[in-house]
C-alpha cells in the first residue's frame, strides 16, 4: 500500500492517564512508513514502560519489513495499555502492509478489514488531525481495493477535509467516478452486444445510460480537473481524463457533435499523458544521475 508527523496523542484523558511520568521525544524513522514515527521515551510505571518498550520493538520489526512480527509487538502494546493510539495506528499499518492488492483470497482480504477495522477505531477515539488522516487514507485505498467504492469516496471525502491541497485524493476520488461509470457502460453494452470498441447507437440505451453516469462523469472531470491545477504534471490524472471524456461520449449519440468534441478532447489527454509521463521520467532520471549535495 500504495504521508507528516504524528505527535503523541494530546487531549486531557490522555495526559491525564499518563500523568505519572514525563517524556522526551525520540524520533524513529521507519524505512518503509509513509511519516515518521514520533515515540515517547518515558521514565515510568512498569506498566507504561513495557508499553512502550513493545512499540519500540514493533517500529524495529517494521523497519525491517516483517509486517507481521510488527503487528504481534503493536497489539501487545494495546494489550498493556488499550488507549495508546499510535500503537493502534500503527498495528493498522502493519496489517495494511501485508495486504496484497490484486489478490481475492479470503486470507487476504480479511487482513485488509482487520486493517481497516483498527484504523476505524483510530478515527472513533478522538484522534489528532494527523492521525486522522492518517488512517482515512489507508481505510480509503484498501476500501477501494475491496471493490468497496462507496465507502472509499467517503474516506476520501476526509481526507480531502483534512488535506484539500494533496493532489492524489482528488484524483482517486475521480478514479472512483471513472471506475462506477465504467461498470455500468460495460453493463449496457454486453445487454446490447456490443464489443467494448463498439458505441452506443440506440437513442434509448444511450439516454438511459447518461441517466445513470452523467453525474458520476462530470464530478469525476472536475475533481481530475483540481488534481491537475493542484499538480500540473500529473499523468496518471490526465490518462484517467481521456478516459471520462470517453464515458461522456457515451451516452451522446443523440448529439453527434458532442460525442465528436468529446472523442477529440479524449485523444487530446491522452497526448498530453504520454508526453507529461516521459517528461517525468525524464526528470526523475536527471534527478537520480544528480550528485547529492554534501
Amino acid at each position: 500500500m500504495h504521508e507528516a508527523k504524528t505527535n503523541p496523542r494530546s487531549d486531557s484523558s490522555h495526559q491525564e492517564k499518563h500523568s505519572l511520568y514525563t517524556c522526551t521525544r525520540v524520533i524513529v524513522l521507519a524505512a518503509s512508513l509513509v511519516v515518521p514515527i514520533a515515540i515517547a521515551d518515558c521514565t515510568a510505571s512498569a506498566q507504561t514502560a513495557a508499553a512502550t518498550d513493545e512499540m519500540r520493538a514493533g517500529v524495529i520489526a517494521y523497519k525491517f519489513s516483517d509486517y507481521a512480527g510488527a503487528a504481534k509487538h503493536f497489539q501487545a502494546a494495546l494489550d498493556i495499555d488499550p488507549d495508546f493510539t499510535q500503537a493502534r495506528l500503527f498495528l493498522a499499518t502493519a496489517y495494511a502492509q501485508q495486504y496484497v492488492s490484486g489478490d481475492e483470497s479470503d486470507a487476504n482480504k480479511a487482513m485488509a478489514q482487520q486493517a481497516i477495522d483498527q484504523f476505524k477505531i483510530v478515527l472513533a477515539d478522538d484522534p489528532s488531525e494527523q492521525e486522522r488522516y492518517r488512517s482515512v487514507v489507508p481505510a480509503a485505498s484498501l476500501s477501494f481495493n475491496l471493490k468497496r467504492f462507496d465507502e472509499a469516496g467517503d474516506y476520501y471525502r476526509k481526507a480531502i477535509e483534512l488535506s484539500p491541497q494533496e493532489a492524489r485524493n482528488y484524483f482517486m476520488m475521480g478514479l472512483i467516478d471513472w471506475t462506477q461509470a465504467s461498470q455500468a457502460r460495460t453493463k449496457a453494452k454486453s445487454e446490447l452486444g456490443l464489443t467494448e470498441s463498439q458505441m452506443i447507437s440506440k437513442r434509448a440505451a444511450c439516454a438511459a445510460l447518461r441517466a445513470e453516469n452523467q453525474q458520476k462523469v462530470e464530478d469525476g472531470i472536475q475533481r481530475l480537473q483540481k488534481a491537475l491545477e493542484l499538480q500540473p504534471s500529473f499523468d496518471d490524472a490526465m490518462g484517467y481524463m481521456n478516459l471520462l471524456y470517453r464515458e461522456r461520449a457515451e451516452y451522446e449519440c443523440d448529439d453527434p457533435e458532442a460525442r465528436k468534441s468529446d472523442l477529440k478532447a479524449a485523444d487530446e489527454w491522452t497526448d498530453k499523458a504520454i508526453a507529461a509521463k516521459k517528461a517525468n521520467a525524464e526528470k526523475a532520471a536527471a534527478e537520480k544521475a544528480t550528485p547529492k549535495q554534501p
